[in-house]
This record gives structure tokens, C-alpha cells and sequence, in this order.
């Protein structure tokens, strides 16, 4: 009975670690990348990690995964 609550347990938990968080992996990348935290070139970094993530997606999906399709312009001015 224990082999099958450690089992469980553990095969819950390789669940939760399988997702990784975008941002993480921007992060991770910029930190590779040489950049330290707190400035703006590691700031632009992450942002463009993320712009090209959206664009990766886009292509593969034909649409944008999370962000507003909608303009948040008016086209009155």
C-alpha cells in the first residue's frame, strides 16, 4: 500500500514540475545570456523572449494564446 501512495505522490508531483512557466524561461534565457537582473538590457530581454515566444505561437496556432485581440486605440483621433 505504500509503493502505491509513493507512486501516486510522486508521479502528481512530475506532473507539476512537466509545465514550465514562460516567464521562468525567459528569465532563465536572459540569465544564460549574460544580462543582470535589475537593468534595462536584462528588462528588454526578457520582453523580447516574450514577443518572440507570442510570435511562435502565433505561427503555430494562427492566433495570439493570451493576449487581447482587440486595440485598445481609438480610431476617433
Amino acid at each position: 500500500m505504500r509503493i502505491i501512495a509513493a507512486s501516486a505522490l510522486t508521479l502528481a508531483l512530475s506532473a507539476c514540475a512537466s509545465t514550465p512557466d514562460p516567464i521562468v524561461e525567459d528569465r532563465s534565457r536572459c540569465d544564460a545570456y549574460g544580462f543582470q537582473r535589475g537593468t534595462d538590457a536584462y528588462a528588454n530581454c526578457v520582453m523580447t523572449q516574450d514577443r518572440d515566444r507570442e510570435r511562435r505561437y502565433e505561427r503555430q496556432a494562427g492566433q495570439r494564446p493570451y493576449r487581447a485581440e482587440r486595440s485598445y486605440r481609438s480610431d476617433e483621433e
